[in-house]
């Protein structure tokens, strides 16, 4: 399943998940209408996994936190977000300094806040989050630069699960009972 270079972290060991949007969530491709309004192409798969994850903090894990941060500021990634109940930090320059300050106020007595941090993102400007995280996880069809950086690269592209493949290859979903995947699938 994809390059690995680093061994996948215990769910249990990570306080925090943080997802780019474009070539994350998507196929990193816009369709603009004539009249300039923008479309992308996502994948429901991924959805589906964030009620896993959902569902497992809420059961097991409740200190962790997962959202997007792009650098875009656009409609079309708030809608998105919005549908998946995921918060969205949109409009962010410098992600490694958001990240930074968002874990240095979340954990302020924690020597390296981003050793318990997955980040998730394929281009240029997620490498300075890419560098500190202390696992990250890009697509296919990243940028070479950020495939040479990650941690692992997975055998699916940006908008075609690659996001659900993510989830559950840390909720170690292969390794679940029958009993755990339907208490994880299902709601009670």
């Amino acid at each position: 399943m994809g390059d690995i270079k680093k061994d996948w972290p215990q769910v249990r060991d990570l306080h925090t998940i943080i997802f780019d949007f474009d070539g994350v969530f998507t196929d990193n491709k816009v369709y603009v209408a004539q009249d300039g309004q923008e479309h992308v192409r996502c994948d429901r798969a991924d959805g589906l996994a964030l009620d896993f994850l959902r569902r497992y903090r809420d059961r097991r894990q409740p200190g962790l936190d997962f959202f997007i941060v792009s650098t875009e500021r656009n409609p079309v990634v708030e809608a998105r977000a919005r549908k998946l109940k995921l918060t969205c930090k949109q409009g962010i320059g410098d992600k490694l300094a958001f990240i930074s300050e968002y874990l240095r106020t979340r954990f302020p007595d924690k020597s390296d806040p981003f050793g318990g941090l997955v980040y998730l993102g394929n281009d240029l400007n997620d490498l300075p989050v890419i560098m500190r995280a202390g696992f990250s996880v890009a697509p296919h069809d990243a940028h070479p630069r950020v495939k040479q950086s990650v941690s692992v690269v997975l055998a699916q592209s940006g908008g075609n699960g690659f996001v659900r493949a993510v989830i559950e290859k840390l909720l170690s979903i292969d390794d679940m009972t029958q009993e755990e995947l339907h208490e994880l699938v299902f709601d009670r």
